[in-house]
């Protein structure tokens, strides 16, 4: 299981992804605000999430912590191209398609968050 002050930081990383989920969700989502909320989500994973010290943890729960936050950085990387391409977009059907690949990475995102803070130890 996780200690504390990692599930915390977990926790504020997930709520903003549920933030910016209902940002995506808003029939007119301001493109711009929606790119900048990324970067902000980005910047939190970086200074607060990548920075947590797995050395700290069982080596079972630091090895499942590390591959889940390598995979997060791999999505947010994703979804920070998918928000680019959202604002190239000129026709409905791709601005609509954009929007879903965004909305798929975030609920990723927001499963991988939930395991961690559902982790148990292996011999639990």
């Amino acid at each position: 299981m996780l200690p504390g002050s990692h599930r915390d930081r977990y926790q504020e990383f997930f709520q903003h992804l549920q933030a910016l989920e209902e940002l995506v969700s808003q029939p007119e989502c301001d493109r711009s605000v929606l790119k900048s909320e990324i970067l902000n989500i980005q910047n939190f994973f970086q200074t607060q999430i990548s920075s947590l010290d797995l050395e700290a943890l069982e080596m079972d729960v630091a090895q499942r912590s590390y591959a889940v936050q390598v995979e997060m950085d791999k999505q947010l990387k994703f979804l920070n191209m998918d928000v680019m391409f959202l604002q190239t977009a000129r026709r409905s059907t791709t601005t609509d398609q954009r929007v879903q690949h965004i909305k798929e990475r975030l609920r990723t995102l927001t499963s991988y968050c939930q395991g961690l803070l559902t982790m148990r130890r292996a011999e639990e």
